[in-house]
């Protein structure tokens, strides 16, 4: 009785009572829901999700990313089910058949969640922030990558970037900025955002710096020992934060 008692209260306190399995993986997604990947579609991995969802969220509609460090923030993730208006699965080993003792359950999924824009909103203003108004500057990231093979420039279709552009793709989905590379036929207002990636043995990873001019003042920033996965989240969330009027990247 105690455990099925605690199961209906979290159950309540991700304020939504059923499980809906997607049937296809939408790759666009809305300023107000996110994406995360959990184990799994029962209660063990859903509330961690459902909280790193409403942090993405927070950041992606406000452009500021220091919300992350904001000491209100734990009490708000708190209850991030409560912000939320439904959520679906979609399974990352679909079409490959169970090989696991229990089936389904401990499978990687995409987990997906849709907020109340209202609610994230007023989130937002009690955190001393507000939603980023429309319409976002489109980013034309120059990037230039060393690694063991060589030098190349990232465009539209080089030949070595499939890899990058994916991740470049991911990282402009989850802050909602539009993100052009050269070739792709950018909107003549398009933001500059030059970078450098190179591999570093001694880094243990890409050393990556970054470069924004906006409105008369120059910006610089970067990170090291990071996948390339990380550092075009980090050039976009820079650029992001900037062009929201958030102040300088860290």
């Amino acid at each position: 009785m105690r455990r099925r008692l605690g199961l209906a209260l979290l159950t309540l306190w991700l304020g939504v009572a059923d499980v809906a399995s997607a049937a296809t993986h939408d790759p666009q997604l809305g300023r107000y829901e996110s994406r995360t990947i959990v184990t799994g579609t029962d209660l063990r991995s859903r509330p961690a999700g459902m909280t790193a969802c409403l942090a993405d969220v927070l950041v992606k509609v406000s452009g500021d990313p220091t919300i992350a460090s904001d000491r209100r923030l734990p009490s708000l993730l708190g209850q991030a089910g409560s912000y939320a208006t439904n959520f679906d699965y979609w399974d990352r080993m679909s079409g490959m058949s169970h090989h696991d003792e229990q089936g389904s359950s401990d499978r990687p999924y995409d987990l997906t969640v849709r907020f109340d824009p209202v609610r994230i909103d007023a989130a937002l203003r009690a955190l001393g922030r507000a939603p980023w108004p429309d319409p976002r500057p489109t980013l034309l990231l120059a990037v230039h990558v060393s690694d063991a093979q060589g030098t190349f420039d990232l465009t539209e279709a080089a030949p070595r970037g499939a890899g990058m552009r994916a991740a470049i793709r991911d990282s402009a989905e989850k802050y909602a900025m539009p993100v052009a590379l050269p070739g792709a036929g950018p909107p003549a207002d398009a933001v500059p955002l030059p970078g450098t990636l190179t591999l570093s043995q001694a880094a243990l990873g890409w050393v990556v710096s970054w470069h924004l001019d906006w409105r008369g003042r120059g910006y610089d920033w970067g990170v090291a020992g990071v996948d390339f996965d990380e550092a075009f989240r980090n050039g976009i969330r820079g650029a992001m934060q900037v062009l929201s009027g958030h102040g300088a990247p860290q």
